[in-house]
């Protein structure tokens, strides 16, 4: 095993992403039993974590993923069809080696508390030998049954002889195989070594041969990492030829390999000698390897071993590829770069207005633009490596939405749109949740209980669920959208009236009904289970997306289905704001909380004994706040009349924020506030303005929970 956590890490990437990549295209083969390349993916991503497994010395893992990979092979050679069992049975197997990937992460053994590995290599066995396995019992006796088979592939040949009696000698093969690797394949993690034990894995080995002609004397050796080994051997095995030829299906292009057939040569020569007795046909010989008509039916006469046939590689190679050139980088060497990125933006809008403010005109001016704009240009690209696709978080619902079929008895499909859509890195890590939540909602409470009761309602027997994302005006709005039931909204009036959430002689839109689901607690489930039923999903939905600066909605339609919209920034490190004075101070209110900004009379402002003041707007009464009195700042407008009023949405509940007055729209670089400051509520965290003066993010969220707490209450007794 390498003592080296670099090479490790990159095992630990790549796995994660190869698993989650099988997991979901596992789901997808259940209904796309017939795609072959689909088959082909799965059978390269399991053999490519089997190997990178083993180069990196973690052999349990490499043996689970060699019994998963011999069950895949007979799938792709067509000797056993796809079954709901089998993708069971694989998707357990998968969650195996995420529990062993974790250990690995948390610096235990592979297999620490991971106690079905035997069980799990016996069920598929069973499934690849034809059997229920279910009935395999996991006794120790079914995993100790690989080692058994092991042993006679390195003794002689006396087994291998018994085997061809028993199925006829042409299922036999024998090949020579040389072996000659590029310098750098180790920076792939590959090593060749690996390739000798899966063959010794299917077969025997035999006159291995190690070329070090290459080899530089120890003194001359500057990079350990340099492949200088070349490996010939002759090789006998029941295995057909592809499948000798797919333990190199990943280097064969870009390494030396040649594989040859010694069997098949054998054959080609012992029906050239009747050829050289009989001068007729030796003289048309040259004929029919002119003339690919006539050479067609020898090639079909004898098993395309013929002389013509041989002139051609063995190896059936893909057509190359071009894939992009990528580098792996640390996420906090990007969060860095973004952040000198933003001084460097601030620096340069202060050398900006600096200029224009200088009556110059010698080309100063010019070229301070063009840096602007350089630099403008820089700052967008740095984002831009910052975006990923939102397609890897989607696609692992597919196994969620088959998981939850099974235990709610559903039939339900899940269709996605918009995978390509880019969104940052870090926002892209804190979907999971919400979007999982969504999804439970829609499994659980959305889509109909029955077939039948949708086949009455007019609808196929199935329910879809549809995850969607794109880029509308500057922001990412993802919709999860089902063709269920639609929310109740009678029965969700009565769970927020009982909670008082509203109020029971109230009128209230649709809207403001269906957003009293994201509050604490409510929930319209007649029971409670393990699913659904708590009244803690939508909550935590809603708390989530506004972690992340976002807001969520909620469209819905009885009997037709509801939408579930989801609008984020396309990053967490710059936002679209409106700044606004508060005395001498400026302050920086995010762009997509605000609703409406209005001018208000006196008379409608309202005081509530002890729980501060009301403002009326258009019939509806909303919490006033008076940041200045939040933020204990002096200004000279505290007459309503004189400021301006901005309505804020946080969640389902909206407040009204008045403020001296509002100065510009803009977008900002967020600086989090460090531990040499006080943590203050209703503060997100600060930039640096143009001209160079601090200005104060405002929390909305925090200010609106600050206004529900009765902690703000304008100076009302």
């Amino acid at each position: 095993m390498f003592d080296s956590d670099e090479f490790i890490s990159i095992f630990l990437s790549e796995a994660k992403e190869i698993v989650e990549g099988l997991e979901n295209d596992l789901v997808l083969l259940e209904d796309n039993k017939s795609d072959e390349d689909l088959l082909n993916k799965i059978f390269r991503s399991a053999h490519t974590l089997k190997s990178s497994a083993g180069t990196v010395g973690f052999t349990t893992m490499s043996e689970l993923n060699h019994v998963a990979e011999n069950l895949l092979e007979k799938v792709r050679s067509g000797k056993l069809d796809v079954t709901p069992q089998m993708i069971t049975v694989l998707l357990e197997f998968l969650d195996t080696v995420k529990l062993m990937l974790q250990n690995i992460v948390d610096g235990k053994s592979e297999t620490d508390g991971v106690t079905n590995i035997d069980s799990l290599k016996a069920k598929i066995k069973a499934i690849a030998d034809g059997n229920d396995p279910a009935a395999v019992a996991p006794a120790p006796k079914p995993a100790e049954a690989p080692k058994a088979k092991e042993k006679p592939a390195e003794t002689p040949k006396a087994e291998e002889k018994s085997a061809e009696a028993a199925s006829g000698s042409s299922g036999s093969n024998s090949f020579h195989i040389d072996m000659g690797f590029k310098a750098t394949i180790f920076d792939n993690g590959i090593d060749p070594l690996m390739f000798l034990n899966d063959l010794r894995a299917i077969g025997t080995i035999s006159n291995l041969k190690i070329e070090c002609n290459n080899l530089p004397t120890i003194l001359n050796l500057e990079d350990p990492y340099v492949c200088y080994t070349q490996f010939s051997l002759d090789f006998d095995t029941n295995a057909p030829d592809e499948q000798v030829q797919n333990i190199f299906l990943f280097v064969i292009d870009d390494n030396d390999i040649n594989i040859v057939n010694t069997k098949a040569d054998i054959k080609d020569d012992e029906e050239a000698k009747p050829a050289e007795a009989a001068p007729a046909k030796t003289e048309e010989a040259p004929k029919a390897e002119e003339d690919p008509k006539t050479e067609a039916k020898p090639a079909e006469t004898a098993n395309n071993n013929t002389p013509a046939n041989n002139a051609q590689p063995p190896v059936h190679k893909a057509a190359k590829v071009q894939a992009p050139s990528t580098v792996r980088v640390d996420t906090r060497k990007l969060d860095s770069l973004m952040n000198l990125i933003g001084e460097l933006v601030i620096a340069q809008s202060r050398i900006m207005q600096l200029t224009q403010s200088l009556d110059i005109d010698n080309g100063l001016k010019e070229a301070v633009s063009s840096m602007d704009r350089t630099s403008r240009q820089i700052q967008e690209e740095v984002m831009n490596i910052r975006m990923m696709p939102i397609g890897p978080i989607f696609n692992q619902f597919h196994r969620y939405v088959r998981d939850l079929n099974l235990e709610l008895n559903k039939e339900v499909k899940l269709v996605l749109k918009g995978e390509t859509t880019e969104i940052d890195k870090n926002m892209l890590e804190q979907l999971s949740d919400p979007l999982k939540h969504m999804i439970r909602n829609s499994m659980d409470h959305g889509i109909e209980k029955t077939k039948e009761e949708r086949i009455a309602r007019g609808k196929p027997e199935y329910g879809t669920i549809t995850m969607s994302a794109a880029h509308q005006e500057g922001h990412v709005v993802i919709e999860v959208s089902d063709d269920g039931n639609g929310l109740n909204k009678e029965k969700i009036f009565k769970k927020a009236v009982e909670r008082g959430l509203l109020s029971k002689d109230g009128k209230y839109s649709d809207i403001e009904i269906y957003r009293t689901i994201f509050a604490p607690g409510v929930s319209t489930a007649d029971k409670i289970t393990d699913i659904s039923g708590r009244g803690v999903g939508m909550d935590v939905v809603r708390a989530n997306v506004e972690k992340m600066k976002g807001k969520i909605e909620i469209k819905s339609v009885e009997g037709k289905g509801s939408t579930f919209i989801v609008k984020l920034p396309l990053t967490l490190a710059i936002i679209e704001g409106i700044t606004f004075a508060l005395g001498a101070q400026i302050y920086i209110m995010p762009l997509i909380s605000i609703i409406e900004q209005i001018k208000v009379k006196n008379e409608q402002v309202k005081p509530f004994e002890g729980k501060g003041e009301m403002i009326k707007i258009r019939e509806e009464y909303l919490p006033l706040i008076r940041l200045h009195k939040v933020f204990e700042i002096d200004t000279q407008v505290e007459n309503i009349e004189d400021g301006i009023v901005v309505v804020v949405e946080a969640g389902y509940r909206r407040c009204a924020i008045f403020v001296d007055e509002l100065l510009d729209q803009q977008q900002v670089v967020i600086k989090s506030l460090d531990s040499a400051f006080d943590k203050h509520a209703g503060i997100a965290g600060g930039t640096i303005l143009g001209d160079g003066r601090i200005a104060l993010i405002i929390d909305i969220q925090g200010l609106v929970n600050m206004s529900l707490q009765g902690k703000i209450n304008n100076g009302v007794k």
